[in-house]
């Protein structure tokens, strides 16, 4: 069975790219990326540096994502915070990708 029949929504990354120094800046990377987003948390949890946030867990074809991207669904954007890939017969097949939405 094809994981990607699942997907139901499409999504655009933006990387984190060199700026001026004074402010960060993020580019467009992919955009179109098709997934299936599902929530990991049932409420908004802190993290270690006191923010809060909420996390998922994004499966899509194995693609360039990063740790630090970000993914946007419409008007939510989340941060990428854990990238994972697997492969069947030494080929890429999928990506669960952990993303946070902050508060």
């Amino acid at each position: 069975m094809d994981i990607s029949i699942n997907y139901d929504r499409t999504v655009d990354v933006t990387r984190l790219v060199d700026g001026d120094g004074d402010t960060t800046e993020y580019a467009a990377h992919l955009s179109d990326v098709s997934c299936h987003i599902q929530p990991l948390d049932d409420a908004f949890s802190e993290t270690q540096n006191g923010q809060f946030g909420k996390e998922w867990l994004m499966f899509c074809d194995a693609v360039d994502i990063l740790e630090g991207d970000h993914v946007t669904d419409g008007s939510t954007v989340y941060v990428v915070t854990g990238v994972e890939s697997f492969a069947f017969l030494g080929r890429p097949r999928h990506m669960e990708i952990r993303i946070r939405k902050h508060a």
